[in-house]
């Protein structure tokens, strides 16, 4: 449970992350991401990619989906049938070999009635904040590393590469994270550090931007014969 609620915070971080100018940076690297955060909703609307997930000893491989905000959906090859998928309310995990799917609410509605009679609906965050990419820039030190220009990456591609430490070390997310990304804002890839010094990488490849996907995509039909555990994330606290 720890490490898929540490992987929430990785996943946040890089489908925020997703419009970079083409340019020679010529401003600091903090700046560089805040505008990337109020360019990015305005450039991709969304993306398939291939992705690789590296944790421990344990490679996993798949396609992503991604819909400006926050729509995302993870289907895993390998192993085969496991999902991950949220519509921007809730966010579910299918463990097709445990035949188990977690639940987590992620936005709450609730009907507020106005000083003129009016209702009106408010959404609330639960856990993640729907501006994301914000979070991450208040919350963590941005810097480049290694440099501030261009540098090959495995496949010859140009990348530039950040360092983000947070600001209040903490038990839970990544303390550092190491964030390479294209020219074009494409991210290739994404290394979270824990306080413990777990490590999970996740690598990506092969994308295809704005091809209208379908909101439908980002819905999760629950298997019937599955046991569910509802928010597993938020109710760990109660226990």
């Amino acid at each position: 449970m720890k490490n898929i609620k540490n992987n929430i915070f990785i996943i946040g971080l890089v489908f925020q992350t997703i419009f970079v100018f083409g340019q020679e940076p010529l401003v600091g690297a903090k700046d560089l991401l805040t505008n990337i955060s109020n360019n990015y909703s305005s450039t991709v609307k969304d993306f398939s990619a291939s992705f690789k997930w590296i944790q421990d000893d344990k490679i996993q491989t798949g396609t992503v989906l991604f819909k400006n905000p926050q729509k995302m959906r993870m289907n895993f090859s390998d192993p085969k049938g496991q999902v991950i998928v949220t519509n921007g309310y809730e966010f579910w995990v299918y463990l097709e070999n445990m035949n188990l799917v977690l639940q987590q609410d992620l936005m709450a509605k609730e009907k507020k009635t106005e000083d003129d009679g009016k209702v009106s609906v408010v959404e609330s965050p639960i856990l993640i904040n729907p501006v994301g990419f914000d979070k991450f820039i208040k919350e963590y030190a941005i810097e480049y590393h290694e440099s501030k220009s261009l540098v090959d990456y495995t496949d010859g591609s140009k990348v530039y590469k950040f360092k983000l430490i947070k600001w209040r070390s903490s038990q839970n997310g990544f303390n550092v994270i190491y964030l390479t990304v294209q020219p074009d804002g494409l991210t290739r890839r994404v290394e979270g550090i824990t306080a413990a010094y777990k490590k999970v990488i996740l690598e990506f490849d092969d994308y295809l931007l704005n091809q209208s996907v379908s909101d439908l995509k980002f819905e999760f039909d629950k298997p019937t014969h599955a046991n569910t555990v509802n928010n597993f994330i938020s109710k760990q606290g109660e226990n």
